[in-house]
């Protein structure tokens, strides 16, 4: 059954700013077969690529670099098959990049006027950058300058900026005061940072009443994070059914987690209707990288419930959480590969998992 939590991160320390992300494509050189004037280059449609979503543990991490990869372009310009080349160093970057930009569409490649299949490859740049300290003033005086006139998001602004500690001391009692004017004006932003600030938290209790008092509020304004919250407080004290009513809102809009909890609790029902829309909210949150789906997907694949049974497709979910040094994710990949169920049996690759499953997190 799922274990439902507030992360005890919820509300960040540090704002991480991106750049601009680079993408370059080049051609593949192949020495056996040498490019003739009437050959040319296949060549990416950008505007049919998948931007990357940064991996929210790479994030944390603050991990970055640069990857290149290479595809293989089918004569229709779709890619075929693709690999990493040169290594971030940070295999959850290098995979978030292969799977967003194998998602591109190509102008093919041709030899003398007819599409072939041709290598090329891509970089992409995961970088981060800081706020200057002149962004960083600007953004205090205009915050402060808007909340003394009232404005509620600029008070809520204020109350982050206190927070955050960006340009001032950190202090959270003056952060709280101003979002709290700001709350009381309506800001659905302020409502739920509140309702986190209550939020029980390692070593801390937390306040869950107030707390469902400040999600109940931004998520009767559409906060998909604070109808997932107000979901995990309700399903605490018991109340799955209204739990369930506002995990249905946030995953429909398409939040992650709120997609892999309903999934979950819909699997748990044992009805057939059930299953087949728990295994849809999975494969949903899967997709967006939430790990609990992807290690419960790879349960059913591996057991057969809800799907058909394929080992192959358990192990390629059990690797992509495994990446993210899930510990549920590494322990089954690793019976996989110790009995050689939808990969090549290892056993050596299987202790390796083990090892790492029992490592600290």
């Amino acid at each position: 059954m799922l274990n439902w939590h507030i992360p005890s991160r919820s509300v960040p320390i540090m704002k991480l700013y991106l750049t601009a992300l680079a993408v370059a494509a080049a051609q593949l050189s192949a020495p056996a077969l040498a490019q003739t004037s009437a050959s040319t280059k296949p060549v990416a449609q950008f505007s049919t690529c998948v931007k990357p979503e940064w991996p929210k543990e790479a994030l944390r991490h603050e991990e970055q670099g640069t990857v290149q990869l290479a595809f293989l372009i089918g004569t229709d310009g779709s890619v075929r098959e693709s690999r990493v080349e040169r290594s971030t160093g940070h295999p959850l970057l290098d995979q978030a990049a292969q799977d967003s930009l194998a998602r591109c569409k190509f102008k093919p490649g041709t030899e003398n006027g007819q599409p072939v299949e041709t290598w090329t490859k891509m970089q992409y740049v995961w970088k981060l950058d800081g706020p200057s300290q002149k962004q960083i003033d600007e953004n205090l005086a205009q915050a402060r300058a808007g909340a003394e006139r009232n404005e509620p998001e600029a008070q809520y602004k204020l109350g982050l900026i206190y927070l955050n500690g960006h340009g001032v001391p950190r202090d959270q009692e003056v952060a709280r005061g101003w979002l709290e004017k700001a709350a009381n004006q309506g800001s659905a932003g302020a409502q739920e940072t509140l309702g986190l600030l209550a939020s029980p938290r390692v070593g801390d209790p937390g306040d869950p009443a107030l707390a469902a008092v400040w999600f109940r509020k931004a998520a009767e304004q559409g906060k998909a994070n604070s109808q997932y919250f107000l979901a995990l407080l309700l399903h605490k004290q018991g109340n799955n059914d209204e739990a369930k009513v506002w995990l249905r809102k946030a995953a429909a809009q398409n939040h992650p987690s709120a997609q892999s909890a309903l999934g979950s609790t819909l699997l748990a029902s044992g009805q057939d209707d059930d299953l087949k829309e728990g295994i849809g909210f999975l494969q949903k949150a899967a997709a967006q990288q939430e790990r609990t789906a992807q290690v419960v997907l790879g349960q059913c694949y591996e057991t057969g419930l809800g799907v058909s049974q394929d080992y192959a497709q358990a192990a390629a979910m059990y690797q992509r959480a495994a990446l993210a040094h899930n510990r549920m994710a590494e322990l089954a990949l690793a019976r996989l590969y110790e009995q050689g169920l939808g990969v090549t049996q290892d056993k050596a690759k299987a202790q390796e998992l083990l090892q790492q499953a029992k490592a600290p997190q």
